[in-house]
């Protein structure tokens, strides 16, 4: 009986995983596990920072806005770069000749003036290489060869900026919007401030991104969620594994 109850308030507690791509053919930046690593070149400007000392424990609540704008996508990147069962590495590098341009092939992150002061960055993926010589494999639609984020130089809040910054940078991994998970930081609403990846997130990512030799168990979970819409009915066969390892731990007790 115990084992029983146990049972149905972990069914009755879990979530259904929901991640979603940016389109149904699953685009991925150009990485490999050999080669992980994308750069974003930051054109070094920073908007107007507020409440500096609400993020990296009050460390740069004294420091420029640009000081703490390169903080803030180093922590950003690394929020992603940090998930182990993914292999992508993101880095930036400053380069003040950086610019919005879709199609030259240059992952970029561009402070500037916005018409919308509604909107604090955007993110641009694109998915064609512009490379009149690229085989059709490079020039697969699967591959996202160039995003660029474009960032609000209006005024806005350090903790604001870091979380829209992890948001962003999902979207150029490959990432959209799901709707149906409220703690996703992916989602257009959420529930959380902060700037931690959610179990979806990280489930997205490493669906993309799956890092070799990684557990059988850990794969199976990677291969969960959607494209577009709602990744429904995967809760039971996420769950279903730790029950059984769980319910045998507490039957050999």
């Amino acid at each position: 009986m115990r084992c029983e109850l146990i049972l149905i308030l972990l069914f009755s507690s879990t979530p259904a995983l929901s991640f979603v791509h940016i389109s149904q053919l699953k685009p991925r930046l150009p990485v490999s596990p050999d080669h992980p690593t994308v750069t974003f070149l930051w054109n070094g400007d920073a908007p107007n920072l507020t409440e500096k000392e609400d993020v990296l424990d009050g460390s740069f609540a004294d420091s420029s806005d640009q000081d703490l704008m390169a903080a803030l996508l180093t922590t950003a990147m690394n929020t992603w770069n940090n998930v182990p069962t993914a292999y992508v590495v993101l880095n930036s590098q400053q380069d003040h000749a950086a610019h919005i341009d879709e199609n030259d092939e240059i992952f970029a992150i561009v402070v500037e003036e916005q018409d919308s002061q509604a909107v604090a960055a955007a993110a641009l993926p694109s998915f064609m290489t512009s490379d009149p010589e690229a085989t059709d494999s490079e020039k697969n639609p699967h591959i996202i060869h160039d995003c660029d984020i474009s960032v609000s130089s209006s005024s806005v809040s350090a903790k604001g900026l870091l979380r829209t910054l992890v948001h962003e940078l999902g979207h150029c991994l490959g990432l959209g919007h799901p709707h149906s998970s409220y703690r996703s930081l992916m989602s257009y609403s959420s529930l959380d401030e902060s700037a931690n990846l959610a179990l979806d997130d990280k489930a997205g990512v490493s669906f993309l991104y799956p890092e070799p030799g990684e557990s059988e168990d850990v794969q199976y979970l990677t291969t969960c969620g959607a494209v577009g819409g709602q990744g429904k009915g995967t809760a039971l066969w996420f769950v279903l594994p730790l029950l059984l390892i769980g319910w045998r731990r507490f039957a050999g007790k």
